[in-house]
């Protein structure tokens, strides 16, 4: 509420002098701009001078707004009273059926071998902990498993799954879902999100998990900072009680806090390697698909650097482009010129993780060819400027610099 005070100074009259009261006006919107609230406040105060000056009336209140007027002494107020703000309500989690199986995966035999490992433990669990009474020792066996590696390789597809192996839904979050302006309620939606696992039997999956399984801050210094300690903290303690599993997806696993990381079991997923990709290209060219007979799948999977997301981005933008110039099959150029778009900026070769992974024979010969490239280049930079530095000292014109003009 703004307010403006305006205070008239005595007024000598031919009865003696007479003090008027002072005069304000509150209550003008934030949205109205000073300028025209100043031209405002200038006129309407002349007035009332005029009036008080004129009159000398007792002191006075005099109100104006916009919308219903308001009531007279003894009537009840003719407009609705300000809505009270309701609590925030935890948002509503709903689960789907999984969209993948595991015969629809390309993927390498021991990541494949590393999936089914996690359903056995879901599987096997009531043999275990209730015959076999391991729940004396863990009464709340919980199953937390991530999902590392490069975009586009697979880990939302094996997430859904494992899901269908398993029989069950699956229910998809990322951190936004989670996020409220509201401090306190990110913790409170998290629990909710848990508790609507946990009531349909779901799969929980929760993708880009970097942003919520990062290290908590030692000293937050904002309120910012403060929920999502708490936060984190929340996942903690749910990931301790919830029974059942539980997937994060993630590029940049290293930034995970220490605390959440010993609660983990890791698969790791890779850039497919060409008898992957060309399993997959295959798998993406439906046979109602009208393809030339130009079409290589053994070309197409010599390129390399490519996900699978990047493969069946090419195939649909490929289909689109020959369907918009109404052509009767797509071709090997159509497919090839959209998979180069896809690989524009081709990611980092991999590189040892801490737990001591080696490079891929793909990736050692990449660092290879990066190595060779750059001391070839250096070469002939080290010999255009010694070829430049004696140009130098000898002059271009071939004569002695000592020599007099």
């Amino acid at each position: 509420m703004s307010r403006h005070e305006r205070g008239l100074e005595e007024h000598g009259t031919d009865n003696g002098s007479w003090s008027t009261p002072r005069l304000f006006l509150s209550g003008f919107p934030a949205d109205v701009p000073d300028r025209e609230l100043v031209k405002f406040r200038v006129r309407l105060f002349a007035m009332l001078g005029e009036i008080v000056n004129h009159y000398r009336p007792d002191p006075f209140v005099l109100s104006a707004g916009y919308g219903t007027l308001p009531p007279r002494p003894g009537q009840e107020p003719r407009w609705p009273a300000p809505a009270e703000e309701k609590e925030p309500q935890p948002p509503a989690f709903s689960t789907i059926e999984p969209l993948y199986t595991f015969d629809q995966l390309v993927l390498p035999e021991e990541t494949v071998s590393r999936l089914l490992d996690c359903v056995s433990l879901v599987e096997v669990a009531p043999l275990v902990f209730d015959t076999w009474n391991l729940r004396s020792i863990e009464p709340h066996p919980s199953t937390a498993v991530n999902f590392r590696g490069p975009p586009g390789t697979g880990k939302t597809m094996a997430a859904h799954a494992i899901a269908h192996r398993l029989g069950r839904r699956i229910l998809t979050c990322r951190l936004s879902d989670l996020e409220s302006k509201y401090h306190g309620d990110g913790p409170k939606n998290l629990a909710a999100l848990f508790a609507a696992a946990k009531e349909q039997h779901a799969v929980l999956f929760v993708d880009e998990a970097e942003s919520l399984l990062s290290r908590r801050f030692a000293q937050p210094q904002q309120a910012a900072e403060s929920a999502i300690n708490s936060m984190r903290t929340e996942l903690l303690m749910a990931l301790d009680t919830f029974q059942g599993l539980v997937i994060f997806a993630s590029n940049l696993p290293h930034s995970y806090d220490a605390a959440v990381e010993s609660r983990l079991l890791h698969v790791d997923f890779a850039l497919p390697d060409h008898a992957a990709r060309r399993r997959i290209w295959q798998t993406h060219l439906p046979a109602e698909l009208p393809v030339h007979d130009d079409v290589s799948v053994e070309e197409l999977a010599d390129v390399g650097d490519v996900s699978g997301r990047d493969i069946k981005l090419a195939v649909i933008l490929a289909a689109v482009g020959t369907a918009r110039r109404h052509q009767p099959a797509v071709t090997r150029d159509t497919l090839l010129a959209a998979l180069e778009e896809q690989r524009t900026a081709p990611p980092a070769p991999a590189v040892p993780d801490e737990s001591g992974a080696e490079l891929s024979d793909e990736g050692k010969q990449s660092i290879a060819e990066q190595l060779r490239r750059r001391l070839a280049d250096a070469k002939a930079e080290a010999g255009a400027e010694a070829d430049i530095e004696a140009k130098t000292v000898s002059g271009t014109d071939g004569g002695d610099l000592n020599t007099p003009a």
